[in-house]
């Protein structure tokens, strides 16, 4: 097979992770959990299948899935959010949620690339994104309702999303450099 271009490799990300937030957030407003996970999972398989950091990818994964269910039940939890079809538990972070996580963590190594190699932006990003990304759920899709004043919930979302998203950067950049240390 021959080598894909790396510009090929990036729009494929990026329409496969949009695909899976169209699919999670379109089947969870209509309170269906497992049309996400469905997409999500044929997503990662197809990703982890070709790319060529595979390792670097499940590392990341490791990370975020379990920071990415934490963050989306503190939003839960503090009663600044509630998910449509909170499929399996109420108060924790849906089904649906964690199949956006799933396909999320699968863009910082590829398509958001450039934003995550830094700090500032992986911050910015999760301080602007994570407000933006849960406004359009919830308006346009009905997956999710702000609870109290929309000002309030966005600046939280923010900074949950800002605060998390670097947390999970860290980890990964640490694992990322222990690794290194082991292997040399």
């Amino acid at each position: 097979m021959a080598k894909m271009p790396a510009w090929s490799w990036t729009v494929l990300n990026v329409l496969g992770f949009q695909a899976v937030w169209l699919v999670s957030v379109i089947g969870a407003g209509r309170g269906l959990w497992w049309p996400g996970l469905v997409v999500a999972v044929l997503f990662t398989a197809l990703t982890l299948a070709f790319t060529r950091e595979r390792n670097r990818d499940l590392r990341t994964l490791s990370i975020a899935l379990p920071l990415g269910f934490f963050m989306d039940s503190i939003l839960v939890q503090s009663q600044s959010l509630q998910f449509a079809c909170p499929y399996p538990l109420p108060g924790l972070a849906p089904v649906w949620i964690m199949a956006l996580w799933l396909g999320f963590a699968l863009t910082l190594n590829h398509s958001l690339r450039s934003i995550y190699a830094k700090a500032l932006p992986t911050f910015l990003f999760g301080l602007l994104g994570g407000p933006v990304a849960y406004g359009i759920a919830t308006m346009r899709f009905e997956a999710m309702s702000v609870q109290g004043s929309t000002l309030e919930c966005a600046l939280w979302i923010g900074l949950v999303w800002g605060i998390g998203l670097s947390v999970i950067r860290w980890l990964d950049l640490r694992s990322t450099s222990t690794e290194k240390g082991q292997t040399a």
